[in-house]
């Protein structure tokens, strides 16, 4: 006895066209397992972590990769040709594509302000007559903080 759609004949709740949901639900698990068994998958990944990468700093100071694991990759990377051209292919190609430019960008300012930094701690340097030395740290002799000036 169904009015409005909403339930089934035990009462269970159902939306709209009941194995519907299910048939989607099944669609989706079918792409993902596409998507996740592609020949682009796994550069798809290292891009995507590579921005994530960029992003939060996580390179110690050093943005982007070297040239030498950048060309190892395009080593490892299977060439686009080879696959046939479905959908599928188009968009797994656009999105490495954009996470690659987008990995790029996210670079270029802090490649700039690392060559700022570098550049103003080359001037100062200059400027005060001495090589950069690591600061010493202060030192703590019969409890009184003793400073030590360079």
């Amino acid at each position: 006895m169904q009015s409005d759609g909403s339930s089934d004949e035990n009462g269970e709740r159902v939306c709209g066209g009941g194995g519907r949901l299910e048939e989607e639900e099944e669609e989706r698990k079918m792409l993902k397992r596409r998507i996740s068994c592609h020949p682009l998958y796994g550069f798809l990944v290292e891009a995507h972590l590579d921005c994530l990468k960029v992003g939060l700093g996580s390179n110690n100071g050093k943005p982007g990769r070297s040239h030498k694991s950048d060309e190892k990759t395009r080593h490892n990377q299977p060439s686009l040709s080879m696959y046939s051209q479905s959908e599928l292919d188009h968009f797994m190609e656009a999105y490495c594509t954009t996470l690659t430019k987008l990995k790029e960008a996210m670079e270029e300012p802090q490649q700039e302000t690392l060559a700022f930094i570098d550049s103003m701690q080359s001037q100062l340097e200059e400027l005060s007559g001495s090589q950069h030395e690591p600061p010493q740290p202060p030192t703590i002799s019969s409890g009184k903080l003793k400073l030590t000036l360079v």
